[in-house]
């Protein structure tokens, strides 16, 4: 089966969200970073045998990279781990990782992601800021089903507005 996904980031449950740590070095021209982005699939292409199959708790990519500032704006280059928490119904048997027992799965690395985006922000004064970031963000993790498993390829563009904060 070719899964074809939504990603509904406003909702229901939680919404898709992403926040990045940035350290300079002296001539802030380079950082070191942390990024992590909470991002949402929801199966649209639901067959007789696969009635529902979300991964709305997170597919949560945790991300370690780099940073470059050039002219204005700051390129990022990251990679990093997977770690989903899906809920499924498959061939009417349920996995809802959300519901404490036997088949709470939870949060489980379970794949490997990378990310390149450019960002550009504009400081209001010398510790608020406003930014745009727009790029790529891909990965592939493996999930549990019930009595076994579904690989899930990612790849998107993404576009974030935030605040930023300078130290």
């Amino acid at each position: 089966m070719t899964a074809h996904y939504r990603t509904k980031p406003f909702g229901p449950f939680a919404p898709y969200y992403s926040w990045r740590v940035n350290i300079w070095n002296h001539e802030r021209t380079a950082a070191w970073e942390v990024q992590q982005v909470h991002h949402r699939l929801f199966l649209s292409n639901t067959t007789a045998e696969v009635q529902r199959f979300e991964i709305h708790y997170g597919y949560n990519f945790f991300l370690f990279g780099r940073a470059w500032a050039s002219h204005g704006f700051v390129l990022h280059a990251s990679g990093g781990v997977i770690a989903p928490n899906p809920a499924s119904q498959i061939r009417g048997k349920s996995l809802n990782t959300s519901d404490p027992g036997a088949l709470d799965v939870s949060y489980r690395v379970s794949g490997i992601g990378a990310a390149l985006s450019i960002s550009r922000r504009a400081m209001l004064n010398r510790f608020i800021g406003v930014m745009a970031d727009a790029g790529m963000l891909g990965g592939r993790a493996s999930t549990l089903v019930r009595d076994g498993h579904a690989t899930v390829p990612t790849l998107g563009f993404h576009g974030h507005l935030g605040l930023a904060f300078g130290f």
